[in-house]
Formats: C-alpha cells, structure tokens, sequence
C-alpha cells in the first residue's frame, strides 16, 4: 500500500470513529510509529484533525478540505461513472470550463481527445495531457492553493469575467437541498460563482458522499445548475428535476 492510500484510509477511519490510535495504525498498516505521526501531521495541517496524546482526534470544522491526494482515494468507482456520464454532453466545438476536483480529473482523461476547448485553472491537469490530447487548454492565472491544486485569486475571477462557455462542470463538496452546493473555501466559491456567471450551461458533478451536508461558503442553489449528475448509490430520498444518475 502507499503512503497516499494509507492517509486516505486513516482519514476515512477518523470521519467514522472520530478518533484513531497511533499503535494501533501502526500495527494494522506495518509500519513504525514515526511513519504514523507523520501520516496524522500531514491531516493536522490540512485542519482535518487534532493530534493529541498517542493519536489524533477528527476536526469536524465546515472550513476544513482535505488535500487533492486524500479527496483522489474517495469515491472512485462513483466518480469514474459521473465522468463517463458527463462526458456524453462534451461534443466537438465546444467550450468547457473544468474546475479543480477528482472528479472532473477524471472527466478530463475521457475528453482530452477531442476537439475542444478546455478552460480550466486546475493545474493537475496538466499532468494528464499526452500525444493524444487535441482539446485546446485555456489555464487561468492566480495564485496557488496547494489544497485545490488550483489557481485561485482575484486575477483568476477576472479572466474568466472575459470570456464566454458553453459549459462549466463544476465540483463542490457539500449539497443540500435546501442550503445549496458549497464548499470550505471562500476564495474557491468565488471563482466558481464567476465562472457560473461565464457559462450558458451550468452542471454540477457531485457524488452521493456529498449530499446532506454544508460548507461555510456558498455557491449557488440546487436549481441553478442545468444538470447535477450523481452515482446511482443516492438514496430516491433526493427528488429533483435536474439531478441525474450515472449508471
């Protein structure tokens, strides 16, 4: 196993039993207690949890995101469904806008072949373009959030003010029926509310993890979104028009 699927793993642990043990991490993944501190470090920093004597207890806060590497390890069957879903609405000529998220990542592997252009200000993208690639990629400027792998500041808003997309795939943390989509950041929200303003079609890519839950920053209600396209694991329970399943 490797370091990022074991952090992902002890995370999961923590957002289930609220509290881990460094002795007993280290005896069920097989490595020493240094090698486990340092795991909990690296979630104590990202603001997911607590360290506290011989372990680390779960920070509940609305304003704590995990890392890019932990949010990769969540989910992925589920994901890899949205993409293939949403990629379905991606033809030649168009104009989309790819936000920083595991799962538009994965949207991307499966359209980067067409002919296409792509804005985006999700660095990680980049990492993904090969010989095959015939979209256009458009990269947005701004300052960079290690958490996101994202530019994400005021000259980021500004560019996309300058354009126009045919459609936004947008990805967010928290969806709630009532209270909207939402996610920790403040400076995330509002680049993601200046690309909604740039974009004629707005789809939200969320899977059912996410529902029932809100972040301190905002970004727009439910029935903004054209489309929000789930997983087939959500519950009946979450009756709207515009949410679809991937299967």
């Amino acid at each position: 196993m490797n370091t990022t699927q074991r952090r992902y793993e002890i995370y999961e642990k923590l957002k289930k039993d609220k509290t881990v043990q460094v002795n007993e991490l280290a005896n069920q993944y097989c490595v020493s207690l240094m090698t486990i501190r340092r795991d909990l470090d690296i979630l104590e920093n990202q603001g997911l949890a607590t360290k506290s004597y011989g372990g680390a207890t779960l920070n509940e806060s609305i304003s704590a995101e995990p890392a890019f590497e932990i949010k990769e390890g969540m989910s992925q069957s589920d994901k890899k469904d949205i993409a293939i879903f949403a990629s379905t609405l991606i033809q030649d000529g168009d104009s989309i806008y790819l936000d920083c998220g595991t799962t538009c990542l994965e949207l991307f592997k499966r359209i980067h072949h067409k002919k296409i252009t792509i804005f985006t200000n999700f660095w990680k993208i980049l990492q993904y373009v090969d010989r095959n690639t015939k979209a256009k990629i458009i990269m947005a400027p701004g300052t960079y959030n290690p958490i996101t792998q994202a530019a994400l500041s005021e000259s980021t808003i500004q560019f996309f003010q300058n354009y126009y997309i045919d459609k936004a795939f947008i990805s967010v943390l928290g969806i709630d029926l009532d209270y909207g989509v939402s996610i920790p950041s403040m400076s995330d929200a509002l680049v993601k509310k200046a690309i909604l303003d740039s974009s004629n079609k707005k789809i939200c890519l969320v899977d059912h993890t996410k529902f029932n839950k809100k972040y301190m920053s905002k970004i727009a209600n439910v029935d903004d979104f054209d489309m929000v396209i789930t997983d087939k694991q959500l519950k009946d329970d979450f009756q709207r028009e515009n949410i679809k399943k991937a299967h």
